[in-house]
């Protein structure tokens, strides 16, 4: 993957991935960002956006239903998100994907990388659930 050259803008979008404590989406990164920097573009934010993630520095995770989330963590790990609010948080897994990321070679393929979303309903839309029929 060939580097673009680092651009002001360019560092606003890295900076604001790789401080969020969360999964940010596009939309949220650019707001994020428009609050330091009201002149930047909507367009700026997503095409720098997608220049990190095409040059390697940052991961696209692909959810259903949603807009695609940013991750500044670049090793295969796993997502769950939740279906009610959208929000995509990491989850740790142990070993027994390992087994099934081997079965992939009985099949021909070698294996790249490979991404993981689980979907389930997050403790805080549990609780607004609860709280909505009481």
């Amino acid at each position: 993957m060939k580097e673009k050259r680092q651009t002001i803008q360019k560092g606003l979008v890295w900076d604001a991935v790789t401080t969020a404590t969360n999964h940010p989406n596009a939309e949220q990164i650019y707001e994020n960002i428009v609050l330091k920097h009201p002149s930047i573009s909507r367009a700026t934010v997503y095409r720098n956006l997608n220049m990190l993630v095409d040059e390697g520095k940052v991961k696209r995770i692909r959810v259903l239903g949603g807009p695609d989330h940013f991750d500044r963590t670049l090793g295969n790990h796993y997502h769950i998100q939740c279906t009610d609010c959208k929000q995509v948080s990491d989850i740790e897994m142990f070993d027994d994907i390992n087994l099934c990321a081997k079965n992939v070679e009985t099949f021909g393929y070698v294996l790249e990388s490979y991404e993981i979303v689980f979907n389930g309903v997050c403790p805080d839309c549990q609780k607004k659930h609860a709280a909505e029929k009481q």
